[in-house]
């Protein structure tokens, strides 16, 4: 299926879908509703950064939801995540997905120009450890993969993990940085005594009996009380496109709501659009089940920001104070406007 076609998830059965799961009613899918109150978007194209994550189905279960805010090229861009920041800075892509710690590593260093929209989940990431490790604070002198690279998504989050518990990611840990599906093989036979990444991996490891739970950041605090994951906006896309920019928002959101009542409707989009084949999907429902997508109604993104600046800036990744970085890289208005319009700020 190509990128931005719909063929056969066509709007009639996104809707009945919806509706089935209550969130039509529930959201106001209706454009009639919020949608026809405001002028159309200042662009009817829109570009959006898609990957592998499974976490991030609401991206895509928000397409047609785009296509009612008015945009009529819906456009998904492939953006592995060492080339994310280049294509920032080829104005590539408008609207993202990204884990936010990672996000705020990336704007330290490179600087690419963006701006943190909203929150788009919690949790996803998984801690397994070996026989030998009951805790994350028997990891010290232990070896773990945390990802393929230095300062990528698992290995940042890893650190602000063990650093909370007071261990020193920098000098505690012995890292394999070796792909991974060679990680997984080498934790199945003994040679490294932990694992964290986001699904599938953790996921089908313990379905195998293989390593034990450490830490599932959809349920244990503090990690489960942040956004993992968060929708990030071009600056100059969110300046010049301001109604644009509130109407991407608001469909993301509301599809996020879709993926937590019919998890089973969001795999299939993803293998529809081939993002997951089918035979690779064993593991993907039971993560979209367990990724607890509504919580973008109750959490504040703005406390995410404060608490991975904290836990970056003590293990020496960011130097950038919360503050600052809130300054500097959020624009919460069009989240904000988003919750008046459902109420959501007078609960």
């Amino acid at each position: 299926m190509k990128w931005g076609s719909f063929d056969k998830l066509n709007r009639r059965e996104f809707m009945k879908r919806a509706a089935m799961t209550g969130a039509a009613a529930y959201l106001g899918l209706d454009s009639s509703i919020a949608v026809a109150s405001e002028p159309p978007p200042e662009t009817t194209t829109l570009r959006i950064r898609q990957w592998r994550p499974a976490c991030w189905a609401p991206i895509h279960v928000a397409e047609p939801l785009l296509r009612e805010e008015g945009f009529t090229d819906v456009q998904y861009v492939s953006a592995p995540g060492p080339e994310y920041p280049k294509l920032l800075e080829e104005a590539a892509v408008d609207i993202s997905p990204e884990f936010s710690a990672l996000s705020m590593y990336n704007i330290e260093n490179q600087q690419p120009p963006v701006k943190f929209l909203a929150g788009l989940h919690v949790g996803c990431y998984a801690l397994v450890g070996s026989e030998r490790v009951n805790s994350v604070r028997d990891l010290k002198g232990k070896t773990v993969w945390a990802g393929d690279l230095i300062y990528n998504g698992p290995h940042i989050f890893f650190s602000a993990i063990v650093s909370y518990v007071g261990l020193d990611p920098r000098t505690d840990i012995n890292y394999a940085w070796v792909k991974k599906n060679e990680a997984m093989e080498l934790f199945k036979n003994g040679k490294i005594d932990a694992f964290i990444s986001f699904p599938p991996g953790p996921q089908e490891l313990m379905a195998k009996n293989v390593g034990h739970l450490l830490l599932d950041t959809n349920i244990d605090k503090p990690w489960s009380q942040y956004f993992c994951c968060m929708v990030n906006g071009h600056r100059d896309f969110v300046k010049n496109n301001p109604i644009a920019t509130k109407r991407a928002i608001r469909a993301i959101m509301k599809a996020n709501d879709i993926v937590a009542r019919d998890p089973q409707y969001a795999l299939q989009i993803l293998q529809e659009k081939g993002i997951w084949k089918a035979s690779e999907t064993k593991y993907i429902l039971q993560s979209l089940k367990e990724i607890p997508y509504g919580k973008w109604r109750d959490y504040n993104p703005e406390d995410t920001i404060r608490f991975y600046a904290l836990r970056l800036h003590d293990v020496g990744i960011i130097k950038t104070p919360p503050d600052e970085f809130i300054a500097r890289y959020t624009d919460w208005s069009f989240l904000n406007s988003m919750k008046d319009e459902l109420r959501l700020n007078y609960l």
